[in-house]
């Protein structure tokens, strides 16, 4: 990813914001090491901006690292504790850059009243952390949307560890609107979904809807889907968004609904110990009608 080097202080952003794929901080856990996917500090508004106010303005930044940081954490006496804080400094030279680590002294001074006396203890923290390792199975370019085979859930209260889970995460490959593959990018081999497949998946009685006489397309829109471990499409809500208020758009997208019910299979993914629709829920596609369709297909 291409770096970019700015010579002024970025003010602080949330990372919910960024339309981008962020990387996250690094945390060891019994020798292991795991990445760490968000950034425990962003927790403490103000202590996130004390941080980057101390780190140096010429680092080098990248759009998956907006403030040019990188946390190192550790798991000691049940507790989350910062060990150290990285960051790259650029040479002047497009290829040549350095790694620091930010010194112990403004390491204690930005974090003083977070120490008790042996480590940083991440005490303004509490929630969830989500830790990942093995292969990347579903990627989103945007924040931390992603999953890994291998992935933990520790829950902590004021930095202390409460609770850890673990998750083998997969997926059994069926279809899927978003035309995914289990790599990080969609497969530019697939070719995209014409509507007569679509139609075929799909099929509906548009002879039985005499409102869209004239109408070329129908947009449909699905929300709250729910696949099960075989690839059934238990549940899903369809609404019309295209043409709107149209008379028959309740019956229609019940319809709808009903004929994705029937289809099999759908790509299951399980992910952090349930089933998710993946490229299924919240996704909205096009349903082109044909002229005949339109006006002979209807009846008198």
């Amino acid at each position: 990813m291409k770096r970019l080097v700015f010579f002024f202080t970025l003010a602080f952003v949330s990372l919910n914001m960024h339309a981008t794929g962020q990387d996250g901080d690094l945390i060891y856990i019994d020798g292991e090491q795991w990445v760490l996917l968000g950034k425990p500090i962003y927790a403490d508004s103000v202590l996130a901006k004390d941080l980057i106010a101390a780190l140096p303005k010429e680092r080098s930044y990248t759009t998956a690292n907006w403030d040019g940081y990188t946390a190192y954490w550790s798991i000691q006496e049940d507790k989350l504790c910062l060990d150290s804080i990285s960051y790259d400094l650029y040479d002047n030279d497009p290829i040549k850059y350095r790694t620091k680590c930010l010194s112990s002294d403004i390491l204690c001074r930005v974090f003083n009243k977070y120490s008790d006396g042996k480590h940083i203890v991440a005490t303004w923290f509490n929630g969830d952390i989500r830790l990942a390792r093995g292969k990347m199975i579903y990627y989103v370019h945007s924040g931390y949307m992603r999953n890994f085979e291998n992935e933990r859930i520790v829950t902590l209260d004021h930095g202390k560890v409460c609770e850890m889970k673990d998750f083998q995460n997969y997926f059994v490959e069926g279809f899927s609107f978003d035309r995914s593959t289990l790599n990080r990018w969609p497969d530019k081999n697939i070719e995209p979904l014409s509507n007569a497949k679509l139609r075929e998946m799909f099929p509906l009685h548009i002879e039985n809807y005499p409102e869209l006489v004239g109408v070329k397309q129908i947009l449909f829109y699905i929300k709250r889907a729910r696949v099960d471990a075989q690839g059934h499409l238990v549940e899903c809500e369809v609404k019309v968004m295209r043409p709107k208020d149209a008379e028959c758009n309740t019956r229609l997208a019940a319809e709808m609904a009903e004929a994705m019910k029937a289809y099999h299979p759908w790509r299951v993914s399980y992910i952090n110990g349930e089933f998710r629709a993946y490229g299924i829920e919240k996704y909205s596609f096009v349903y082109k009608l044909d002229e005949c369709m339109n006006f002979e297909s209807f009846p008198k």
